[in-house]
């Protein structure tokens, strides 16, 4: 059996579809990050969750992030290692692959990126979250998907939204599915709707050799979903679920 894909050869496979940054640059695209406020989603080889974190300074050998989650149980930056980031702003979005150094507090180091991938326009503008979002989805009569909401676009009558979702190797998604989704805030406010899965694209965060692994391998899966509105009542409803909650509202 071929040896396992490495995280870069990954994350060249999930994102071939994009652009690669010129390297001149790549010193602006991160300056935008820090600038813009965006969330970056990290993915973490053997973490079984996502974590976010907001650049806080672009320092001499090192970028500075500073973790948004209240929870570090397990302290899964403990030792550092390699990290997926990945960050949606509101006209492009980004991804590369950097080392962490052991944490501090809520506080990451991470390497400068030597390769940046990077997309363009978008259909409808989407706006980060103020305060996090989980989704649960269930296609069919199959059982729920639980994920992490990135971020939200409201255009009209499709509106949609990416989603982080923690995948064993279990899961056989179908570009077209049609679900029930639920978000709930941390308040426990809920909103119900239908959402069409538009894309998926699965990131393995088990680098060992596929002998060596006993049952499943594990990643993490990027969800695209479009939301399919009823009328226009129910993408006020969304609207109104929202409001406080993304970065424009």
């Amino acid at each position: 059996m071929p040896n396992p894909l490495s995280v870069d050869e990954r994350l060249e496979a999930q994102f071939s579809s994009w652009d690669i940054a010129p390297t001149a640059e790549i010193p602006e695209l991160l300056f935008a990050l820090r600038t813009q406020g965006m969330t970056i989603t990290l993915f973490k080889d053997q973490a079984h969750q996502t974590f976010t974190a907001k650049v806080a300074q672009l320092e001499a050998k090192a970028i500075r992030l500073t973790l948004q989650d209240d929870s570090t149980e397990g302290d899964p930056f403990q030792l550092g290692g390699k990290v997926l980031c990945v960050g949606y702003g509101k006209d492009y979005s980004i991804s590369f692959v950097a080392n962490a150094a052991a944490a501090e507090g809520n506080i990451l180091h991470i390497s400068y990126p030597v390769k940046i991938y990077f997309r363009k326009g978008r259909m409808h503008e989407r706006f980060a979250l103020k305060v996090p979002v989980s989704a649960q989805w269930r296609k069919n009569d199959h059982g729920l998907i639980f994920g992490d909401v990135m971020d939200i676009s409201l255009g009209g009558f499709l509106g949609g939204m990416n989603v982080a979702s923690f995948d064993d190797g279990t899961r056989n998604f179908q570009r077209g599915e049609i679900g029930q989704v639920t978000l709930i805030k941390p308040d426990g406010q809920k909103w119900l709707g239908s959402a069409e899965l538009r894309r998926t694209d699965r990131i393995t965060a088990d680098t060992r050799d596929p002998e060596d692994i006993i049952g499943p391998i594990k990643g993490f899966s990027l969800l695209g979903f479009a939301f399919l509105f009823k009328g226009p009542e129910q993408s006020l409803s969304l609207e109104l679920f929202l409001k406080g909650a993304l970065e424009t509202l």
